[in-house]
């Protein structure tokens, strides 16, 4: 679904118990999941571009949209899109795990569990306090860099006062999720410290990964809380109880 806006700064406009307005030409992509043999996740995949012609486009944040991930219009049956997250993304739940060769810092206000940082030989916190390894260190990295949400951080000793980011282009993903009963739909993964504006017009702090919310549920909106993860695997698990009837 799109639309002509004369505004081309590149920017996602939250509309009042509404969708997601992108505009400025940004990038749309797709992205799966790649996961172990224990259905462990171990990095993205690119499965597309699925950007629409034009200068804007409009995305579902309900969840309940027959064209989705673009708005068909179904937020106006009641959705309640009642923005509760911090715009300065301030939290008072922040770990911090210093290593010999990183310092990792999770923020469980922004977590919604993507799996990324917790495997079944190891953890994003057991590498970096390891991170005197090279190897270890390089992989608790991109655990960090993995993390759609922003809730990982990291800084080299070398550099301190600055987070290591993953150098991302500016653009948003569909993201798709891999659970052990199938595929699920999962948060926008927009990148590249695009703005986003909230409903009322005030901007939050441009972050290099944000995981927007897009099933409608999450109890932190706009931002992903990864109830999408409960609901929807609830709904695969009785379907294959169905399924063995």
């Amino acid at each position: 679904m799109s639309e002509t806006e004369p505004d081309s700064t590149p920017k996602i406009i939250i509309k009042k118990d509404g969708p997601y307005k992108v505009v400025g030409k940004v990038p749309f992509i797709k992205l799966t999941q790649v996961c172990s043999e224990f259905g462990e996740p171990l990095e993205w995949k690119f499965l597309g571009d699925q950007t629409p012609d034009g200068n804007s486009y409009i995305l579902c944040r309900c969840g309940k949209s027959a064209t989705y991930p673009f708005c068909d219009g179904s937020h106006t049956e009641g959705f309640d899109g009642t923005e509760t997250a911090r715009t300065d993304r301030a939290s008072l739940r922040v770990f911090t795990y210093r290593g010999p060769g990183l310092t990792v810092k999770k923020d469980s206000m922004l977590c919604m569990q993507s799996g990324f940082c917790v495997l079944r030989d190891t953890s994003v916190s057991e590498l970096t306090y390891g991170s005197i390894d090279p190897a270890k260190r390089d992989r608790a990295i991109k655990m960090v860099h993995d993390c759609p949400s922003n809730s990982l951080t990291c800084r080299l000793p070398e550099d301190p006062e600055h987070d290591l980011e993953p150098d991302l282009p500016m653009q948003i993903a569909e993201t798709i999720e891999i659970t052990s009963y199938g595929p699920i739909r999962a948060p926008l993964f927009v990148m590249g410290y695009l703005p986003i504006e909230r409903a009322d017009g005030v901007p939050f702090l441009p972050l290099n990964r944000v995981a927007l919310c897009t099933c409608g549920s999450s109890h932190n909106k706009p931002l992903c809380d990864g109830t999408h993860r409960l609901t929807q695997e609830a709904a695969l698990r009785r379907q294959a109880r169905l399924n063995k009837q």
